[in-house]
């Protein structure tokens, strides 16, 4: 009886689940069926049709007559010729090994004008008698004076003011006023005066100098003839 009544509750359940299923379907039918709303048909303009038509992009067929202005008549011409030429035999065969080794060439000769080679394959460099390293590593056997004539006779005043600050440190290595070494710092030199004159002056001259050298700036002739006049006043006081 417990059986019996089980199964009699899962028929009625079964009913009234699939009962709704054709309610649904048969509303949404007879929606569309009674829906009377005019189909409204729309077409593009004559105009729209023939910008579709005159569009290369959209004629896969036939290519589309050249345009009319004579300078896009121009580049559509030479546009033809460069694609019929890139397709053609002959440039499979030649040209592009051409156009590889031109490419090639300007690359190597870029390389070379920016000293990128030179650095990679330590090209020598033409040697300088008044370079930085050259008068740094000889302060003792360099004649400042004929250096600094040099200098100042291819008005490279720059030069000159490093020169003359080379040859300040000499003379003071050479009284005894200071300890000179390649490595040491500009600064070093300074605090190794001990006379406060010599210290303040000698403290301008090595800002003058860093401005000039290491700055990179370039200076005037009459510029250089003042920062000349205060080394060879200080070399006076000596």
């Amino acid at each position: 009886m417990k059986r019996f009544s089980f199964i009699w509750f899962l028929w009625c359940v079964s009913l009234s689940v699939f009962s709704q299923i054709p309610e649904k379907a048969d509303t949404t039918i007879s929606q569309a069926a009674f829906d009377q709303t005019p189909v409204k048909l729309r077409k593009p303009s004559d105009d729209a049709l023939e910008s579709f038509r005159s569009d290369r992009d959209y004629n896969y067929q036939q290519a589309a007559p050249p345009p009319e202005n004579p300078l896009s008549r121009f580049w559509y011409w030479l546009t033809r010729k460069f694609f019929e030429f890139f397709r053609s035999s002959s440039y499979e065969n030649f040209w592009q090994y051409v156009f590889l080794v031109t490419i090639g060439a300007l690359v190597v000769w870029l390389l070379y004008k920016s000293e990128f080679l030179g650095g990679l394959f330590g090209t020598k460099a033409k040697e300088d008698p008044l370079a930085y390293n050259k008068i740094t590593e000889n302060i003792h056997e360099l004649d400042f004076n004929s250096l600094i004539e040099e200098a100042i006779a291819k008005n490279n005043y720059r030069l000159a003011v490093r020169l003359y600050y080379l040859k300040t440190l000499k003379q003071l290595t050479d009284k005894g006023l200071i300890h000179w070494q390649p490595t040491k710092t500009n600064r070093s030199y300074v605090n190794e005066l001990n006379t406060k004159t010599l210290q303040s002056d000698f403290e301008k001259l090595t800002s003058q100098f860093e401005y000039v050298w290491y700055g990179e700036f370039r200076i005037s002739e009459v510029e250089f003839g003042i920062i000349k006049e205060e080394f060879q006043h200080f070399s006076l006081k000596i």
